[in-house]
């Protein structure tokens, strides 16, 4: 059996995990300082939306451009990108624990003394601006699935690309608010594009004799996004610490002591590192069985490197409350987006 297939029979025992993970998480957060476990809620958040993000991204980017590099991918991306309203209901820790994991919430002294960081970051806003990306997502999903089209393409990439710059920076930045980078929103935007070109690869969806030329597609657009997204992180590091900014570097310097230097070896190393190696090799770039391979290796790596941006901030008890978030926001997205629902998806999208 594929591995699509095996994930929509199994898509029950999935959200049975993640409920029990969830579960989990919550005896934490009640029994013990809430932070970590808030913050390993966040990191799962962020890693399972940006797979749904980048399944939106790139039907809003088939819609605008046209051609038929997507068309096979479409049994995995659509009920990702159909899934986004689930995430509303993700988000509600986020929100509810707003004051405990983000301290600028309940002592806005903490917060740079210029004007606008004090103007812009408040908990109604955060939640107003988390709330109508949410909401934006969820319409446009719906609409890139009914009635794709060059307008539909067109302007939901527009609304993503500013919405995602806004609620990337608020939901992970803003953790420790002092350090900003202007390509934060792009580079979240390609490490999306990433994950979600990794999930298509691992379930590795039907097609016709497994067209070596669609998996040639599959393994360029892998290649583009994570060189793209090292470049970026490396621009931002450059930035920063030659640019004589010393409030930026010690992000930075934060991140590479202790646990944390690992771990953001092993996301460069999975995320970046292997998937460019592995696709300058002919045999892997035109089989859809060796990318089906190296799709779950890259997928950790992406969720080393957003566990590296978020835990540093809260403290090594965030790891395994990370383990956690992850398991239990995606146990409960894949029992909802791949489950007995993805039918009922199918039918009002048409073909997913």
């Amino acid at each position: 059996m594929r591995p699509l297939p095996w994930l929509r029979a199994h898509a029950g025992r999935a959200a049975l995990a993640g409920g029990a993970a969830a579960l989990l998480l919550a005896a934490w957060a009640l029994l013990a300082p809430a932070r970590a476990p808030l913050a390993g809620w966040l990191v799962g958040l962020v890693f399972w939306i940006g797979i749904a993000l980048g399944a939106l991204g790139l039907l809003a980017m088939r819609a605008l451009t046209g051609g038929k590099w997507a068309g096979s991918l479409r049994p995995a991306l659509g009920p990702a990108a159909a899934s986004l309203p689930f995430f509303l209901l993700a988000c509600l820790p986020l929100l509810f624990g707003l004051r405990t994991l983000y301290p600028w919430a309940s002592d806005p002294g903490l917060l740079p003394v210029e004007d606008i960081p004090r103007l812009y970051l408040n908990a109604d806003s955060f939640a107003a601006r988390t709330l109508l990306a949410l909401v934006g997502w969820s319409a446009l999903g719906w609409w890139l699935l009914r009635r794709p089209g060059a307008v539909a393409g067109g302007l939901g990439l527009a609304f993503h690309l500013g919405a995602l710059t806004l609620i990337s920076v608020d939901w992970m930045l803003s953790l420790e608010p002092r350090f900003f980078s202007t390509a934060f929103g792009l580079a979240t935007f390609l490490l999306q594009l990433l994950a979600a070109l990794a999930w298509a690869a691992t379930l590795r969806p039907e097609q016709e004799g497994d067209d070596p030329g669609r998996a040639g597609d599959l393994a360029g657009l892998l290649f583009a996004t994570a060189l793209g997204s090292l470049y970026l992180g490396f621009a931002q590091f450059l930035v920063s610490w030659y640019g004589n900014l010393p409030e930026k570097a010690a992000w930075f310097l934060k991140r590479e002591e202790g646990i944390w230097i690992w771990l953001q070896a092993l996301a460069l190393a999975l995320a970046a590192a292997l998937p460019l190696g592995a696709i300058l090799l002919g045999r892997v770039r035109r089989s859809p069985a060796a990318l089906a391979r190296l799709g779950p290796p890259v997928l950790v790596g992406v969720a080393a490197h957003q566990a590296w941006i978020v835990a540093p901030a809260v403290g090594p008890w965030a790891l395994p409350a990370a383990a956690l978030g992850l398991v239990a926001v995606g146990g409960l997205w894949v029992g909802l987006a791949y489950g007995p629902l993805a039918a009922r998806l199918e039918a009002k999208h048409g073909r997913a």
